[in-house]
Formats: structure tokens, sequence, C-alpha cells
């Protein structure tokens, strides 16, 4: 049985079509229907929706059906009550022009001085070895000669993913190289596997906030995100739980080690209940673990795919916050069962990753330089941690909240009441500093109360003048 409901907005005339027989709940599937009427601009804003019980009877439900959609609905932020008027559509945040750009990055013109950029979190150049860059080249081709520039197979180039293997099982993870895909970094990973799974309609479970170039792929695909608030040590667990049953994700995509942007670890029980709920109602977890080399504290957290027996994790690890981000370098995980399916994508999406920069990450993995690499660089990067924590604490301590992050490049900072952080971020950028506002780091109702900062790409002094003037800023507003 089904009922159709024609609602008439400005626009354009919809159907609404509730299925008894489909296994989510009728009210999910009306919530779920008018989120994407709304998103799609079909019901208009301020628009008032039908009456509960009119609704009710139009399409032959219960109205405590109605009533639960509509409770989402205005969760969600698709909606707001009147008292005794009714239901109205609210207002969909979109990102103002100034910060359009993919990914939140913001605009730099060509002909400005530079900035303090508190923006990239990419490798800062001078923390790079060219000496020892150049060593690996040269030993590369001393080794392979012309066939270093020879076209690579797509799943990657076979004694790295053998190497990837032994340095993984210091971390205790055991694959093998057959389950190793490499790809040219985490952007082109996180696409490869939406790609795969997910087909329009579909449900990906994300972190509320979560890393914007994941929610651009999952959208490129079609599917419907469902987003769980973050808590002091990982997801809500309980909220979680409620929506994987209710929407039965195809997906859920986690950063659980210094999560992005908040800079969160999960703990070690939230990790194993995820990895349960994955399993119970047939989800894939991909499991976003880039960030874990430049964890500060005395031990090193370990990432859910130690947990994992029955392939469930799709684990992915970019080199790009790491080694050489103009490189372009990572790696996927995969289930055997993905292999095929993962390997003609990425063959479609660039045929292979550059063999070059493949055996030179081979060299620096045999060679003792990739440890040698990451200790100096994480000694480098905690000491611009503590410096940062130090400023922040006397530049904009009483102005600004956040949670101690236990390791990565960035501070997620709460702006007082009534401060917008998009107009923080404008003013900022004409005074030579670069931030990246919260809004561009959620899935729905935009946050306008958050700033990440990094401190990947400046020293201590540029630092110091970055925090000071950002901190007069916010103390102005």
């Amino acid at each position: 049985m089904w009922s159709d409901f024609m609602v008439k907005s400005d626009f354009d005339f919809v159907s609404i079509q509730l299925k008894p027989e489909k296994d989510l709940p009728l009210y999910v599937q009306l919530y779920q229907q008018l989120a994407d009427l709304i998103r799609a601009g079909k019901i208009v804003e301020n628009y008032r929706l039908p009456a509960i019980r009119k609704l009710a009877q139009s399409l032959e439900v219960n109205p405590g059906t109605v009533v639960n959609a509509y409770k989402e609905l205005e969760k969600n932020g698709f909606i707001y009550s009147k008292l005794g008027s009714g239901s109205y559509v609210a207002k969909q945040e979109q990102p103002s022009e100034s910060f359009n750009l993919p990914f939140g990055v913001t605009e730099v013109d060509d002909n400005q001085a530079d900035y303090l950029d508190l923006t990239t979190v990419s490798l800062s150049p001078d923390l790079v070895s060219v000496k020892d860059f150049q060593t690996a080249i040269d030993q590369v081709l001393k080794t392979a000669g012309s066939y270093a520039f020879s076209a690579q197979e797509s799943q990657g180039y076979y004694p790295l993913r053998q190497a990837l293997c032994s340095e993984l099982a210091k971390s205790s993870i055991y694959t093998a190289p057959q389950n190793v895909q490499i790809i040219s970094g985490a952007q082109q990973g996180i696409d490869i596997i939406a790609r795969t799974l997910l087909k329009h309609g579909d449900t990906v479970l994300v972190e509320n906030p979560t890393y914007p170039g994941a929610l651009a792929a999952f959208r490129a695909c079609g599917a419907k995100i469902i987003d769980v608030k973050m808590t002091a040590d990982g997801m809500d667990m309980e909220e979680a739980e409620t929506k994987i049953r209710l929407y039965r994700p195809k997906l859920i995509y986690t950063m659980p080690n210094v999560q992005n942007p908040t800079g969160i670890t999960y703990s070690k029980a939230k990790k194993r209940k995820l990895l349960g709920l994955a399993r119970h109602y047939g989800a894939y977890i991909l499991e976003d673990d880039s960030l874990s080399g430049l964890y500060y504290q005395s031990e090193n957290t370990k990432p859910i795919k130690i947990y994992d027996q029955d392939e469930r994790v799709i684990y992915i690890l970019s080199l790009s916050k790491l080694f050489m981000p103009g490189l372009r370098l990572g790696y996927l995980l995969v289930p055997t069962e993905l292999l095929a399916r993962v390997r003609t994508i990425k063959h479609l999406a660039d045929i292979a990753t550059s063999g070059l920069i493949q055996r030179v990450y081979d060299y620096y993995l045999r060679n003792g330089l990739w440890s040698k690499h990451l200790t100096s660089l994480k000694k480098s990067y905690q000491q611009r941690f503590e410096y940062c924590q130090q400023l922040l604490e006397k530049q904009l301590g009483k102005q600004v909240s956040y949670q101690l992050p236990q390791g990565g490049l960035t501070f997620w900072l709460k702006l007082p009441a009534k401060v917008s952080a998009k107009m923080v971020a404008q003013k900022a950028k004409k005074q030579g500093v670069l931030v990246t506002p919260g809004q561009v780091f959620y899935a729905r109702q935009a946050d306008d109360s958050h700033l990440r900062i990094s401190f990947a790409g400046v020293d201590e002094q540029q630092a110091k003048e970055a925090l000071t003037i950002l901190g007069q800023i916010i103390k102005a507003e």
C-alpha cells in the first residue's frame, strides 16, 4: 500500500510515497522525503507544512508518524515551529560568496602580500629533508633505470604493497599485499570507496562536524547524509545506534584518531562499539586514519582496523600530511569482496598513481628514511603544538574555549556567544590572516560559532603574530 499527497509550493508539485513493506519505519521515510524536497528547494523557505492530522489523513497513516517526522525535521534544522500556527520550512544555510570555494578554502588574491595562513594542513616545506629525498630518487633511478617511469599496475607497485604490510604489522594491523590499493591521496581514496559502495539514495553516516571533502564525495554519488554529534571521546553512540538502526547506512565514515576538525580521539570502548554496530547492521566503516602519525601522547592510539575480524573496516591513510603533499600518495586496505570493483574505479580515475613516487616511498620504508622522517616531523610539530597552545591561552584564553587535542595539526575553537566565525574570518583576512570558519565542516545547518586554526604552515613567530591579530578581532566583536 502506498499513498500520494500533493504539496504545492512556489516551484512545483511533488508526490510523497510511503511504503509499509520497506525496512524503514514510515516516519523515517516521510522525514527523508520531506528533507529531500526542502534541500532541492521544491518546498520553499517559510512554506507552512500541512497540519499533522490533515497530512496523516492524506497519507493514511497514524498522526504519530507525522509527529515523529516533523520532530526529526526540526531537530535537523529543516523546519521550525510557531506555537499555535504550525510548522514552517526553515532557511537552509548556504556559504556566503566569500567562502564558496571547495572544502572551505579561502581565496587569496595573487597580487596581495603574503598571508599568515592558519588554514593549511599540508606539510611545511622546511620540515622535509631534500637531501634524503634526493638520495632516494638517485637510488631508485640507479636501480630501476628507465623502468621507474614505466606504466604501473592500477593496484600499485607490488614491492611497496609488501613493505606497507610489514610497516602496518608494527601497529598490529595485519593484511596482505593483495588487499592494499595505492591511491593518489586520501580524497581520491574516499571518492573511490564512495563510487564502489554507493548508489543514488543510499545513506552514509558521518560525524558532525566532519571533513568536507568526504561530504562532497558522498553527495556526488547521490547519497543521503545522516550526521551524529561528537562528544568529548568520540561519536555520541546512543544517537549513532538509533540512526544506524533507523536509516541502515551502507557506509559509516569516521576519523577516530585525531578527528578533523575537532581533534577528538575516540575511546577504545567507542571504537569497539562502532565496529559492533557496523557488523550487526551490515555497514562498512571507512576509517580515515591520516593524522594518527602525529599523536603527541606517550603512547599512540590504535585504529578501529585492529579489531576488525570480518572485513567490515576499509582503512585509508594519506601520506600528504606526513610526507610531501604535492606528490599525492596514500593507500587503502580493502575487503576482499570489494577488491575488483575498487581496482576498476581506480583505473578509471587515473589508471595508476605515479610509479616513480611509489618506488621512492618504498625506498624510504625499506631503508629507515621513513622512520627517521616521522620522528623528526613529530618532534617539530609537537613543539609547534605546545607553543600554539601557550599562545592560545595567552592571546585568546578568555575569549575562546576548546578541547585540547591529543595530536594533529589544528585547534577547534569555540567563539563567545553572538560572535560570528564567518565575520571573524573575513576581518582576519583583511588583516593578513587566514582561518577556516567552522561552517564548512557541517553536513547541514551550518555552525557559525567555531573556527579551525592550523599551525602546520607557520613558524613560531608567524603563529604569534597571527594569533595576536585574531585575539584582537574576537575581543572587538
